[in-house]
């Protein structure tokens, strides 16, 4: 059984979302679906936590606090990518503002324990359906501006949506 986790996620704006499920509908025409979690917006996932006693409403109060202080963040995807052979993303040119956001829920990430890569996901699957999506991908994906409107914390598995913070 999977233990439950906190993800603090970065989400964008709506042309944004649209755009990236567009090469995902691609991917789909091509028969290739994959095992990603279908029924959340694109974005980029800060970092998670473990269950422990007061989590929950730390981190509530800890979205709460630092979209307040955060402005909207202009953000530019501007290539593909690989984790392995099982993992195909969209990443952007990593900017201040962007890391920032993410050190501000996560300072210790990024200390040599546990590296961040900024990144949305389009198909987590075997190595032999994602060596099939790279040249999709790659034919079809253009570098675009996108923009970060908000940071949502779910619980996983199963899903369950605690809270959405637009930033400031």
């Amino acid at each position: 059984m999977q233990e439950k986790k906190f993800y603090l996620v970065a989400q964008f704006d709506k042309k944004t979302h649209n755009k990236l499920a567009g090469y995902y509908d691609i991917l789909r025409k091509n028969s290739l679906i994959g095992s990603q979690t279908k029924d959340i917006p694109y974005h980029f996932t800060l970092g998670s936590h473990d269950y422990a006693a007061g989590i929950e409403k730390k981190l509530t109060n800890d979205l709460e606090r630092i979209c307040s202080e955060t402005s909207c963040i202009d953000i530019h995807l501007s290539h593909i990518g690989l984790f392995s052979q099982r993992v195909l993303f969209v990443a952007p040119s990593m900017n201040f503002e962007l890391l920032k956001l993410q050190q501000s829920f996560f300072p210790n990430c990024g200390n040599g324990s546990h590296l961040w890569t900024a990144h949305a996901t389009l198909l987590i699957d075997e190595p032999e359906a994602i060596l099939k999506a790279i040249p999709i991908a790659a034919k079809e994906f253009n570098p675009f501006k996108a923009q970060i409107e908000s940071v949502a914390l779910y619980e996983f598995f199963p899903q369950r949506l605690i809270k959405e913070r637009r930033l400031a």
